[in-house]
């Protein structure tokens, strides 16, 4: 028999997994890459539960370990590289599933936007896929990321300017 922690653990992975692996692979651009960290986030979590620690949020304690494990990649790699979503579509076949959603990002043709979210520096480019991509509200984003919900809140609002400025205006 299961104990709670297994049940709650296991839960977890069938409800999330998908989404933190697109979390991973959007913020890393390597698709391989982003089911090793995904696989690595959830042994770490095993292990901290296992331990007999308990989390208030498993939800937000495995996208805050997601996210140390991918700055710890990017701090390994010294120059970092980041593959439009077109290239990994054609280098690794990643394709996003398509969810129906209203959100800003979604508005815009994901092909143009994705390159150009890209090159945005990354304490706003990590802003705008918590939030458009995973649909994290700013409150749990600030969580997740260990800020205020008002700096957030600013990155998201920069974030969208310079996406917006980066858009080639259409006549």
């Amino acid at each position: 028999m299961k104990t709670a922690t297994e049940q709650s653990f296991l839960k977890a992975y069938d409800d999330y997994a998908d989404a933190i692996f697109r979390h991973i692979a959007l913020r890393l651009g390597d698709r391989e890459q982003a089911r090793e960290l995904m696989q690595d986030t959830y042994m770490k979590v095993w292990q901290y539960l296992s331990g007999g620690k308990t989390v208030e949020n498993l939800r937000a304690f495995l996208y805050r370990t997601a996210n140390n494990l991918i700055v710890d990649t990017a701090r390994r790699r010294k120059l970092r590289t980041v593959e439009s979503l077109e290239q990994m579509h054609e280098d690794h076949g990643f394709d996003p599933p398509a969810e129906e959603d209203t959100s800003a990002i979604t508005h815009i043709d994901a092909e143009r936007v994705m390159p150009i979210l890209q090159s945005i520096d990354e304490p706003l480019r990590d802003v705008l896929v918590m939030r458009y991509v995973d649909g994290f509200p700013p409150k749990e984003i600030a969580k997740l990321l260990g800020i205020s919900a008002n700096v957030v809140s600013v990155r998201i609002h920069r974030g969208m300017e310079a996406l917006r400025s980066r858009l080639p205006h259409e006549a």
